[in-house]
């Protein structure tokens, strides 16, 4: 009966915890999916926005360059600068998002502008433009900050190029001032929700401008944004952050121009974007938490009335399993070392006088290694205690690996002295035991830098014998003994070796025969 009541809940747990996690994995796999999907869309969306101003600045170079060529070299006259603003005002109309496009001196005073502001206070001296075309003779375009101008009084960013003189000197700059506000007007037709964001900033982190616009985010630096970070091994990602600027989290796309300084960024408000997401998922995880209890209702009931049915029966057996259980941990704790794990020395006294009864009966051989860690309190002053003890763990882990065999049996002998009793085995089958032992200590490879070969290593001694009929327990003393005289021969003759020793047999008269090395 306890039996089914067990099945049943085991049943009724895997359901309820199948439906759980398979919910769950539903709702993540969903979300992934969904985050995925903005993330492809707005990966495109920037990869289309960075297009566009590309597509502008591209064009407002080309106009610089024509100006350049047209205004290098000119006498200004009078019809020469009337020439020059007429072609001023057709690149301005030809731009549409130009501003104003802006002819300056080598002092920084306005030679020449599309608009008819007033000329005074018109100095760019001071604009980074200016200062920038002024010590650099490269005469590569140049993106600025934005600035307001001082020509309309709107929020621009400049597109400028270096006039150079016939000598190649410094003659002043060319610059093309992009209104900001066209930009939101484009930037603003696009529906990103609530919280959505787009920006374009200069490679080097400073904000150029930000939809939704405000003035203080003007120049904004940062360059210190993970998504600098991943811009700099690759030209597009996305991540999920938290605005600086107004503390939302969002779902980010952003790229880095490939020809032009620029960066691109949009991004749209994390809860507003998995909103739909959201709703699904709770729809979804109500439906399966209404099944859930139902078949927790069911299922309980179930239970009920089957304990009801066997409660004294119930009571009776798990007095019995905890008695059993209770039994079983004292035997493991009676017949095993704490710190190794192997056997201890009661259980090797009463397993050797077993097998030494079984090799009477049977006439078979009964082997013995006892193993002596060298040098092992050179490794605890060394190291400490409790390295030492690690090391030791370490051993007996070698050397449970080491046994093969069901009845053969490992154990802690004393101290850091090992023992291993191997039944029906012989001298040279138990050589071979040892040395398998010794190798795979040996590629183990514990440092000890007391050891002259600063490696741990054992030394063994080895006895095997094919008991007579005579005392059980005075047997297994000689066999010990024998393996004892066999491992100090071990340690005598330079440690990490093996020595062997004949099995022990007595004589006519009662004693030990003398033991001879194998």
């Amino acid at each position: 009966m306890k039996r089914g009541i067990r099945l049943a809940s085991f049943l009724l747990v895997f359901i309820c915890l199948s439906l759980a996690l398979l919910t769950a994995w539903q709702i993540w796999f969903s979300r992934e999916r969904a985050i995925r999907e903005l993330n492809v869309a707005n990966l495109n969306l920037v990869q289309a926005l960075d297009n566009y101003t590309e597509g502008v600045i591209r064009q407002s170079e080309l106009v610089l360059n024509d100006l350049s060529e047209r205004v290098q070299g000119a006498d200004f006259s009078p019809q020469e600068q009337e020439r020059i603003r007429r072609l001023l005002q057709q690149q301005t109309q030809v731009l549409g998002l130009a501003n104003a496009i802006v002819i300056y001196d080598t002092q920084g005073d306005r030679l020449l502008a599309s608009s008819s502001a007033p000329q005074s206070g018109l100095n760019a001296a001071d604009r980074a433009f200016f200062i920038h075309h002024r010590d650099d003779p490269s005469t590569d375009i140049f993106i600025g900050p934005t600035i307001k101008s001082r020509i309309t009084g709107d929020w621009v960013f400049t597109v400028s190029r270096r006039l150079n003189d016939a000598d190649g000197g410094f003659a002043g700059a060319v610059a093309v001032t992009l209104g900001v506000e066209h930009f939101l007007h484009f930037y603003g037709g696009l529906d990103l929700g609530e919280h959505g964001s787009m920006s374009l900033s200069s490679s080097a982190g400073l904000l150029l401008f930000r939809q939704p616009f405000r003035e203080q985010d003007v120049g904004l630096d940062w360059s210190d944004s993970p998504v600098l970070q991943i811009l700099r091994e690759k030209h597009e990602g996305t991540s999920i952050q938290t605005s600086r600027i107004d503390g939302i989290e969002r779902l980010y796309a952003f790229r880095r121009n490939e020809r032009l300084p620029l960066i691109t960024v949009i991004a749209v408000g994390r809860a507003e974007a998995l909103a739909a997401w959201r709703r699904d998922a709770e729809l979804f995880a109500a439906l399966i938490l209404l099944l859930l209890l139902a078949i927790g209702v069911i299922g309980q009931r179930l239970i009920l009335d089957i304990r009801r049915r066997s409660r004294m029966e119930q009571q009776l057996l798990s007095a019995r399993e905890e008695l059993l259980d209770a039994n079983a941990r004292l035997e493991v704790l009676a017949s095993q070392d704490a710190l190794t794990g192997l056997a201890n020395r009661r259980s090797f006294d009463q397993t050797l006088e077993v097998e030494i009864r079984r090799a009477q009966r049977r006439g078979s051989p009964l082997s013995l290694m006892l193993l002596d860690i060298d040098l092992f309190k050179r490794y605890n002053d060394r190291y400490g205690h409790v390295a030492g003890d690690a090391c030791l763990r370490a051993v007996a882990d070698v050397l449970r690996q080491c046994m093969r065999r069901p009845g053969d049996l490992a154990a802690r002998y004393g101290g850091e002295e090992l023992a291993v009793i191997l039944p029906n085995v012989d001298s040279e089958g138990a050589q071979t035991v040892a040395r398998t032992f010794l190798q795979a200590l040996e590629q183990r490879h514990l440092a000890h830098q007391g050891s002259p070969f600063q490696r741990v290593t054992v030394s063994a001694g080895l006895a095997s014998l094919i008991p007579s009929a005579e005392d059980s327990s005075a047997q297994a003393v000689a066999l010990i003994r024998s393996a004892d005289q066999a491992l100090y021969r071990a340690k005598s003759n330079g440690r990490n070796r093996l020595e062997c020793a004949e099995a022990p047999r007595r004589d006519a008269s009662g004693g030990d025969s003398a033991s001879h090395p194998g």
